[in-house]
């Protein structure tokens, strides 16, 4: 039966906020299937990841963009931290790097953005975390969670 499930006509009626991820090597699930599932659903995200694997496990290369990815999509647990919850996504996007010990031209890489926005970006961090350099920002985020262990 599993073979002979549709769903494609239903894929519009989808009002919430969905992410799409798919291996681009998997065998068990031809990738485009999920380039078109993502493409029917209005606003959906589509993240293709490089491995072979049908599931993502924790020693698959693609798990760190993986694990990211998912962060990213789910409500973020710090903005209940006070400190936190001034920043916009994208700045708490850069903290989760930022606390992972990557430098400025590590997080403009990951980002898709150039080194002066990720600087730009982190001195808007400073000023609403009310710290004075990356250590403390990185402490301030690592003690509110950002990279944690998934």
């Amino acid at each position: 039966m599993f073979n002979e499930i549709d769903v494609v006509d239903l894929l519009p009626r989808v009002q919430c906020p969905t992410l799409v991820m798919h291996a681009s090597g998997d065998a068990r699930v031809p990738f485009d299937e999920s380039r078109l599932l993502a493409g029917q659903i209005a606003g959906a995200r589509f993240v293709p990841l490089e491995s072979e694997n049908h599931l993502t496990l924790e020693f698959d290369a693609a798990w760190p963009r993986w694990r990211e990815e998912v962060r990213a999509f789910l409500p973020s647990a710090h903005v209940s931290d006070p400190a936190f919850s001034a920043l916009t996504r994208r700045e708490r996007d850069i903290v989760e790097l930022l606390a992972g010990g990557r430098d400025n031209a590590q997080i403009a890489a990951r980002l898709a953005l150039s080194e002066k926005t990720v600087r730009n970006h982190i001195t808007s961090i400073f000023a609403k975390l009310e710290v004075e350099n990356r250590a403390q920002a990185i402490v301030l985020a690592r003690r509110a969670g950002f990279d944690a262990p998934a």
